[in-house]
């Protein structure tokens, strides 16, 4: 099959949509992957941002995000993917932001919104009280949220060099049907 054929995209991004949701579902079997798996399944989003472009990146993410919340027993994975993990593909843009300060502060506003949406999506939408119940852990849980998600910034462009410069390769070899 010819890489520039549309048939091509839509299987290879199908085919990542299904790993990413593979990771999305690992969170059901391991209760302490709820913010992992989401973080694994948005990396998913590297090879299909770098191929194909935005337009399909956003369509990848779209049906991982669907299928996680139909499939995902863990409401909180589920909902973590669809506010944070569109976040690989609106990094690049972010990263052009030529100021430090102000790309430090775009990317803090990024996570702080998505992670606010999630917990407000969660107490009113799927009614979970835990959080409710929880205020202060909640606050040392934003806390730690920013944290981990600067850290995540870090690791994703660790993985999108190692893509790069190692899986490409591997993933885009341009292959023709013998016949």
């Amino acid at each position: 099959m010819n890489r520039e054929s549309p048939a091509y995209r839509i299987a290879f991004c199908a085919l990542l949509a299904a790993l990413g949701t593979a990771f999305m579902l690992s969170s059901n079997l391991i209760p302490v992957l709820t913010y992992v798996s989401p973080m694994l399944a948005s990396l998913t989003l590297i090879p299909v941002l770098r191929e194909f472009g935005k337009k399909y990146a956003w369509m990848t993410w779209a049906v991982t995000t669907v299928l996680a919340l139909m499939l995902c027993a863990d409401r909180e994975a589920a909902f973590f993917y669809l506010f944070i993990g569109y976040y690989p593909i609106i990094k690049p843009s972010l990263d052009r932001i030529r100021s430090g300060p102000a790309r430090i502060l775009a990317k803090l506003a990024v996570f702080a919104a998505g992670i606010t949406l999630m917990v407000l999506s969660l107490l009113f939408l799927v009614d979970m009280n835990d959080i409710r119940e929880e205020m202060w852990w909640n606050i040392a849980f934003y806390m730690m949220m920013i944290a981990v998600m600067f850290l995540f910034d870090r690791t994703y462009a660790l993985m999108a060099m190692l893509y790069e410069k190692r899986l490409r390769r591997v993933l885009m070899r341009n292959r023709q049907d013998p016949g």
